[in-house]
């Protein structure tokens, strides 16, 4: 069944979230190789395929890369500069980023569009 515009739009902002490039909706290729960003365990807790293994030959679909960047699975191996929940995690990354060394941000505030005048036909009378 063909996506619709707003399921392309939201399939495309998550995957740009997720690190993706923004013409990856519109340009993905046939087959890619997905690097395991998570460790995976048995029910014993023992690791049966660690962070960093490639699986290769996976559809390169941008719904089916998004289902697995939920479990794990992206489209880089996994290093220190990765910001993904699995290698910060793992990396444990105790150093303060350069946006909160103390540094309190001002709230962004939406200005409205336009010039803030209204037209004749909405003025109040």
């Amino acid at each position: 069944m063909p996506m619709t515009t707003k399921e392309r739009t939201d399939l495309r902002q998550e995957l740009v979230g997720r690190g993706y490039s923004w013409e990856y909706v519109d340009e993905w290729p046939s087959k890619t190789t997905l690097y395991r960003h998570r460790e995976i365990k048995n029910p014993n807790g023992e690791i049966v395929s660690p962070a960093g293994t490639a699986v290769l030959n996976l559809p390169g679909n941008p719904e089916y890369v998004n289902r697995k960047a939920r479990q794990g699975l992206l489209s880089w191996p996994p290093s220190k500069a990765c910001t993904c929940r699995w290698c910060v995690a793992r990396n444990g990354s105790t150093e303060p980023t350069p946006a909160s060394e103390g540094t309190q941000e001002e709230p962004v505030t939406r200005r409205p569009r336009g010039k803030g005048r209204m037209g004749p036909y909405y003025q109040p009378s």
